[in-house]
């Protein structure tokens, strides 16, 4: 039976896309590879015929796709994408189409992933594969319920009616709901991933195990890497479950500064200090190594900027303005990007709402003094409660969750008889 691999990127991003090919058909040659590209390119590239413009693909409507393209950021989009991309690899006739996202790279051959397709009709690697009474994560668990149980990094489907009709079910919910969102228990594409064992069963979903699969820096904690003859396996860095041995199969590299490590610098936001983990040096100097060889395929496109991140006269498209569209659904039917007279730019414009500040994240690194400011709005907190008492106060703080999200906001852009 035919398989195919593919991930989706940014334009800025087919060269890691191509390096995560390579890696692929270095241990299995037999497998096609796609790159499905989520924003647009200019004609004058004549790209490989594996490189697709997922627009072309897509059963999308034009107001549609760009409806998504606008309200969802970057990463958003690229999720939301998915399932269409899944389903038309089928549809050209591939029996297993494997998902892998571009940060990864591939160490030996996915033989078991090909063979657990033989029986299940999808197989999805968990988060973190171990029960840790003590848990010392990357990230807090909270945050991992949030992210969802599966990490949609990587996904493996069968060419099957049930597959069929899973892809069906997650397009129409990725259609508007596959924002990052703490507050509403969103995260892109991969938290609906936390419905199949209760769709499937064991029948039909394969979990693995194997520590060899999608490990990354959320797992790193459990899992560490150890050399036998030329294989690179890993194994339970903790005591606390049955040790197993598994060779390594593909480190996701979520989060690691690609520019540095095209210097031959390995380095990573998160995890400051990698010295905890110096296992891990015999598979990031692989992939440090491959991205220096092809750094060529890296740099052809990487400062290509994103087709959607601009209104149509360059002004920068915030968060919290994608989110506030979401919420305006009278101008779901014009261009978003357009900034005429009457466009959603034009009535966010009249509200000094466009500014040359990122406000995207709330952090030091665009805060100054956060802790100070933190410690203010806690003093106007008491203050509130001096002026409200308990009962009131109480009230007013659980009433805030109804504002957290920027969609319920739309009242700051309508008039005030609406």
């Amino acid at each position: 039976m035919k398989s195919c691999a593919f991930t989706i990127v940014a334009k800025n991003y087919i060269g890691l896309g191509q390096i995560l090919g390579r890696s692929l058909h270095q241990h299995n040659p037999d497998i096609d590879f796609m790159i499905l590209v989520a924003d647009e390119l200019s004609s004058l590239h004549e790209l490989p015929c594996n490189i697709i413009m997922a627009k072309a693909i897509s059963s999308f409507s034009e107001e549609e796709w760009m409806d998504m393209a606008f309200k969802y950021d970057l990463t958003e989009f690229c999720t939301c994408i998915k399932p269409t991309c899944f389903r038309h690899l089928m549809e050209l006739g591939y029996e297993k189409v494997l998902y892998f996202d571009p940060d990864i790279y591939i160490f030996s051959p996915i033989d078991e992933i090909l063979y657990q397709l033989n029986h299940y009709d999808m197989v999805l690697t968990p988060q973190i594969a171990g029960i840790h009474p003590i848990y010392s994560g990357e990230h807090p668990e909270w945050a991992m319920n949030v992210n969802g149980i599966f990490n949609l990094g990587f996904c493996g489907m069968r060419n099957s009616p049930v597959s069929c009709t899973i892809i069906d079910w997650w397009q129409k919910r990725l259609v508007d709901n596959c924002f990052a969102d703490r507050s509403t228990g969103n995260f892109t594409d991969q938290k609906w991933m936390d419905w199949m064992p209760g769709f499937l069963g064991s029948e039909s979903l394969y979990v693995f195990h194997n520590l060899g699969m999608n490990m990354a820096p959320w797992n790193f904690f459990e899992r560490e890497l150890y050399l036998e003859g030329e294989d690179i396996m890993v194994k339970y860095r903790t005591d606390d479950n049955p040790q197993r041995n598994d060779r390594l199969v593909f480190l996701h590299f979520a989060g690691y500064d690609y520019q540095q490590l095209k210097q031959g610098i390995i380095s990573r936001k998160r995890i400051t200090d990698l010295k905890d983990y110096k296992d891990l040096e015999l598979a990031t100097n692989i992939y440090r190594d491959a991205i220096v060889d092809q750094r060529t395929l890296f740099d052809e496109y990487i400062l290509q900027e994103y087709s959607y991140g601009k209104y149509d006269n360059g002004t920068p498209i915030a968060a919290f303005h994608r989110r506030l569209y979401h919420g305006a659904i009278e101008y779901h039917h014009t261009n978003p990007f357009s900034t005429q007279k009457g466009s959603f730019y034009d009535a966010i414009s009249k509200k000094g709402m466009i500014i040359n500040e990122r406000l995207d994240n709330l952090s030091r690194k665009n805060i100054q003094g956060l802790d100070k400011k933190k410690k203010m709005i806690a003093r106007l907190f008491r203050f509130l409660f001096f002026l409200m008492g308990y009962k009131r106060y109480v009230l007013f703080v659980k009433s805030l969750y109804f504002y957290c999200r920027p969609e319920l906001h739309t009242f700051l852009i309508k008039h005030p008889k609406q």
